[in-house]
C-alpha cells in the first residue's frame, strides 16, 4: 500500500511497524454541531482507506476521537488558545450543558456515518441503536473520558523540560523542538505573525507560537463550565494534548498512520507531533496522511461559520440519496480538492444510477469473481487509493465478454470497499410509472368512491383493466399491477 506521507512530502510505501497489522488514529469531529459535507469528506476518505486495508488482508487497529472539550474557535490558520470553547459557546446558544451538546451531536455524527456506510473505527457496522453512551466499545474515544491520562502525559512533558507556567496557563515551549515547523517548512518567525495577538492576552507568554497544554480558570475562563483539578490548578486541557493522549493510550508510543484534514497540518498536527516528542523523546506517528478540502466554485473552503456548507439531512431533503454523496466524495483522490455544487452532486447521482442500471442488466445471479480484475482492483487501491482508476476499471469490466454473472460478482466484491450498497440497489424494485391517462382515471375513481358512487367506481375499474392493468383496493389505497 502506497500513501502520500505529509511529513516526507511524497507517496511512500507503507511499511507497518508490526507485519500484517496497521494501526490508525483518525482525527474525529468536534461534537458541537452537525458535520457539514466538507467535514464528512474526511470520514468517507478514511473509511475507504480502512475498508481497503481490510480487503487487502491487513489486521486494522483503529481509533477515532470525539472532541467534547477544549477546542477553541479560530478564524485563521494559526489556531487560537484564547478563543471561545466551541462546546461552551454552542451550549450557551442552545441553553444546554456542554456534555448534553456533545451527546446530541455525537448521535448526529453516528446518524450520518450510518447513512453513508462509514464503519465504526473498530471495523464493525454501526448498529442502529448505538448512541453516545456506547461509542467507546466501537473504537470512538471521547476527550472528556481521558482527562486523567492527559494530565499524566502533560506531567511527562513538564518533567522533560518542555513547559513553562504562567498565571493563566501551562505552555509548551516550541523553541525546544528543533524541527517544530517540519510539516510546513515555515520559518518560526513567519508563524508567529498569525498568533502574535495572544501575547497581549497573556503577557507572560514567551513565544507567540507556544501553545497551551493546560488552561487555568483565570481571567476570561474564570467561569468555564467544564473544568478539572490538576497540578497546575483547576482548569481544562488544551485541544492538541487530547489527540496525543488518546492515540498513545490506545495504540502505544509508536503507531503507523495518523489521518486528518489539511487544515490540521499547520497547527494541530504540528503541535501534536511536538507534544509526542516532548513526552516520549521520539516521534510517535510513522505516517501522517491528510485529505484535501471540499471547496466552492470560487475555490473558497466550505465553512459552517460562513453558512456555505450543507449538512447531509439538507442534501437528502433535496432528493439525493446518501449514496450519491458517498459516490461524489469517493470519486476523487483524497489529495485532490473537490468542488461542491448541486450540479456536481447531480452528476454523481447520474453516474451512480447509470452504474446500477448497467448492473441490473447483468441479471440477478452471481457467479465467480474474475481473478485478473480482483488483482487489478487491489493494485489501484495500493496505488495511493486511486479511486478514479477503480471507477475506470469498473467501466472497462462492464464492456468485457466474461459471463455476466462473473462480472456482477466481481463488481459486487469491489463494493466491499466502495460501500455503495450496489447489491441492494440492483435488487430494489423501482416504483412503476403509469401513463397520465391511467393516473387521471385513478383520481376519478378515488373521488367516486369518496362520494359513494360505487357504480361509477366499478365502471372506471373496467376502463383501467381494459388498458392492461389490474386494480387492487388495499388498506393503503388503490394499487396497480401491470398485466
Amino acid at each position: 500500500m502506497k500513501l502520500y506521507s505529509t511529513l516526507d512530502k511524497k507517496v511512500k510505501e507503507i511499511e507497518p511497524i508490526k507485519k500484517g497489522q496497521i494501526s490508525i488514529y483518525s482525527c474525529g469531529p468536534t461534537v458541537y454541531f452537525r458535520m457539514q459535507i466538507g467535514n464528512i469528506r474526511a470520514y468517507v476518505n478514511w473509511d475507504i482507506l480502512h475498508r481497503a486495508l481490510l480487503y487487502l488482508g491487513y489486521d486494522v487497529k483503529r481509533v477515532m476521537n470525539l472532541t467534547d472539550v477544549g477546542h477553541m474557535t479560530s478564524d485563521d490558520d494559526f489556531g487560537s488558545d484564547f478563543g471561545e470553547d466551541r462546546m461552551d459557546k454552542q451550549a450557551q446558544k442552545e441553553g444546554l450543558q456542554p456534555l448534553d451538546i456533545a451527546n446530541k451531536y455525537i448521535n448526529a455524527v453516528l446518524d450520518d456515518f450510518r447513512a453513508l456506510n462509514i464503519l465504526a473505527p473498530n471495523g464493525e457496522i454501526i448498529p442502529e441503536d448505538l448512541n453516545h453512551k456506547g461509542v467507546q466499545e466501537y473504537g470512538f474515544t471521547r476527550a472528556t473520558e481521558y482527562v486523567e491520562e492527559m494530565i499524566e502525559i502533560i506531567k511527562k512533558i513538564e518533567e522533560n523540560g518542555y513547559t513553562y507556567e504562567t498565571k493563566q496557563a501551562l505552555y509548551f515551549d516550541v523553541t525546544k523542538i528543533k524541527d517544530y515547523t517540519i510539516f510546513t517548512g515555515q520559518n518560526l518567525n513567519e508563524k508567529e505573525v498569525g498568533v502574535r495577538e495572544e501575547v497581549g492576552v497573556d503577557p507572560e507568554k514567551r513565544n507567540p507560537a507556544d501553545f497551551v497544554l493546560w488552561m487555568k480558570r483565570y481571567g476570561k475562563y474564570e467561569n468555564h463550565i467544564m473544568n478539572w483539578e490538576s497540578p497546575w490548578g483547576n482548569g481544562f486541557p488544551g485541544w492538541h494534548i487530547e489527540c496525543s493522549t488518546m492515540g498513545t493510550s490506545l495504540l502505544g508510543e509508536r503507531f503507523d498512520i495518523h489521518t486528518g484534514g489539511v487544515d490540521h497540518i499547520p497547527v494541530h498536527h504540528t503541535n501534536e507531533r511536538a507534544q509526542n516528542i516532548g513526552a516520549f523523546g521520539h516521534s510517535v506517528v510513522k505516517y501522517w496522511v491528510h485529505n484535501e478540502w471540499v471547496v466552492n466554485k470560487d475555490e473558497s473552503k466550505l465553512s459552517k461559520s460562513k453558512g456555505n456548507a450543507p449538512y447531509l439531512p439538507n442534501i437528502v431533503k433535496l432528493g439525493f440519496d446518501p449514496m450519491d454523496v458517498r459516490y461524489f466524495l469517493l470519486s476523487k483522490n483524497y489529495r485532490t480538492r473537490i468542488q461542491f455544487s448541486i450540479e456536481a452532486l447531480e452528476g454523481a447521482r447520474n453516474a451512480r444510477e447509470a452504474l446500477v442500471r448497467r448492473l441490473r442488466e447483468l441479471g440477478d445471479t452471481k457467479g465467480n469473481v474474475i481473478p485478473e480484475y480482483i488483482e487489478r482492483f487491489k493494485k489501484e487501491l495500493e496505488n495511493n487509493l486511486n479511486m478514479s482508476g477503480v471507477l475506470a476499471l469498473i467501466n472497462e469490466l462492464l464492456k468485457e465478454d466474461f459471463p455476466k454473472e462473473d462480472i456482477l460478482a466481481t463488481i459486487l466484491d469491489f463494493d466491499k470497499v466502495l460501500a455503495l450498497d450496489l447489491e441492494e440497489a440492483i435488487t430494489k424494485k423501482e416504483p412503476m410509472e403509469f401513463p397520465s391517462e391511467v393516473e387521471a382515471l385513478l383520481e376519478k375513481r378515488m373521488l367516486a368512491k369518496k362520494e359513494k358512487n360505487y357504480e361509477e367506481a366499478d365502471r372506471i375499474r373496467g376502463q383501467v383493466e381494459e388498458m392492461g392493468y389490474k386494480l387492487l383496493d388495499t388498506p393503503e389505497g388503490q394499487k396497480l399491477e401491470q398485466v
